[in-house]
């Protein structure tokens, strides 16, 4: 067998971000034997900083099974650059496998690349605590609940339960709002690195046209999540007032509703556009009862570290 793994390297002594993308052509048996070799080929590519990857100052972020894009696109091979191909699509190309980007956000222009070219990606699995978690929103939904307190703490993996949520539900509109806007760029990440989340268009409302974006997708029948801003200005009311007026069912996600989202002037405007049928989660890892906020909550899920360790280890 042969495949081509496309990968994208860090270099953490350096202070701007300026990731590395590039390509390996492996004719290795499997695709788990193919992304160790790719590694090796990183790690030989530096030369006398070898060293770096050693002691980890030099991180691949991540790796990519690109192998039928590459035939797709007729570089399949050795010596083919299918990197080449998909860098116009990363785009702030400084020069050879370099780009001023962040990894992150680089990382999401590759995976929207993929997806639009039908490339397969990784399947996800859930844990059994997120399974557990979902399944018990679902029954709430179902049973009439509007308005959730998800308290779920550190290392829970709530970017793809939301995903999973999103998908189980089949809201057809998505909302994802936080006041902490770093949060954006791991739901973006994960919510379009896996098979199962291949038919979400994931939008940012701070783009200039994420009005025709939103309308593009549904008309293709894609589900749609959009990133939300809950800092105040007139772009937020402008943004509220699109999404919840357009006639769909929308599932909403407060993200670290703790922090800042939970105060009158963040969540009201929120409050205030909710229709009747929408499903809002309040997630939060600890302070749930400062993030309920003005929110009239009518379910509650909880769960500590310490069921995770117990469910990890078989205890429950």
């Amino acid at each position: 067998m042969a495949f081509t793994i496309c990968y994208v390297w860090e270099d953490t002594d350096t202070k701007q971000s300026e990731p590395k993308f590039g390509d390996h052509f492996s004719e290795a048996s499997t695709i788990e034997a193919a992304f160790a070799e790719t590694v090796k080929y990183v790690r030989g590519s530096l030369a006398r900083q070898k060293y770096k990857v050693d002691a980890g100052r030099v991180i691949i972020r991540k790796m990519w099974d690109v192998t039928e894009y590459a035939k797709y696109k007729g570089r399949f091979g050795k010596h083919q650059k299918i990197d080449d191909v998909i860098r116009p699509a990363i785009g702030h190309h400084l020069a050879g496998d370099v780009h001023t980007i962040d990894c992150n956000e680089l990382i999401i222009r590759v995976n929207k690349e993929l997806i639009k070219h039908n490339q397969p990606l990784p399947v996800v699995g859930l844990s059994q605590w997120q399974v557990d978690s979902a399944e018990n929103v679902i029954a709430a939904i179902a049973a009439g609940v509007r308005i959730c307190l998800a308290e779920l703490c550190a290392r829970f993996g709530k970017t793809i339960w939301a995903g999973a949520l999103a998908i189980e539900t089949g809201a057809k509109i998505t909302v994802i709002a936080s006041y902490v806007l770093t949060s954006f760029s791991s739901f973006a990440k994960d919510l379009t690195s896996f098979e199962q989340f291949r038919n979400l268009a994931v939008i940012d409302s701070s783009s200039d046209t994420y009005q025709q974006e939103v309308t593009d997708a549904l008309a293709a029948g894609s589900q749609v999540v959009v990133f939300l801003s809950m800092c105040g200005s007139t772009k937020r009311q402008d943004r509220i007032d699109f999404l919840f007026e357009l006639p769909e069912n929308r599932l909403v996600f407060i993200d670290e509703a703790d922090y800042g989202a939970h105060t009158a002037n963040q969540a009201d405007p929120f409050i205030d556009a909710k229709k009747q049928q929408d499903v809002v989660i309040l997630m939060t890892g600890t302070n749930g009862e400062r993030a309920v906020g003005n929110w009239k909550i009518d379910h509650y899920l909880g769960t500590t570290y310490a069921e995770l360790l117990m469910a990890r280890a078989g205890v429950v």
